[in-house]
C-alpha cells in the first residue's frame, strides 16, 4: 500500500509492476484491477504478469517463453488469431478444447 501511495504522488509517466495481482482472493484482484485502471490512465504501464485476467485491459502484449518473444502484438489482434499464443491460452483458460 505504502508503495503505490508513493506511486500516485509522484505522478510517473511509467509505471513498472511485477505480478500486481498475485496471491490475491478473486474480490480483491478484482479491486486491484479496477486500481490499475484508474492509475493507468494516461500513463504507459509495463506489467509482469502470469494471470490472463491481469493483462485483460492491456493495449499490447509481449509472451515470452523461457527468455524468448513468442508474440507480441495489440491484445485483441491476438486474442482473434486463431494460431497465436494468447489466444490458445484464452481458449484454455475458458475450457475449450486447443486441438
Amino acid at each position: 500500500v505504502l508503495a503505490c501511495a508513493r506511486l500516485l504522488l509522484r505522478d510517473p509517466d511509467l509505471v513498472i509492476l511485477d505480478e500486481p495481482s498475485s496471491k490475491l482472493d478473486p474480490a480483491t484482484e478484482r479491486l486491484v484491477h479496477q486500481a490499475l485502471g484508474r492509475l493507468l490512465t494516461g500513463r504507459t504501464g509495463i506489467i509482469v504478469a502470469h494471470r490472463l485476467s491481469t493483462v485483460a485491459f492491456a493495449d499490447d502484449i509481449l509472451i515470452l517463453e523461457r527468455g524468448e518473444v513468442l508474440e507480441h502484438g495489440p491484445r485483441l489482434t491476438l486474442a482473434a488469431a486463431p494460431t497465436s499464443h494468447y489466444s490458445a491460452m484464452l481458449r484454455l483458460a475458458a475450457g475449450e478444447d486447443t486441438a
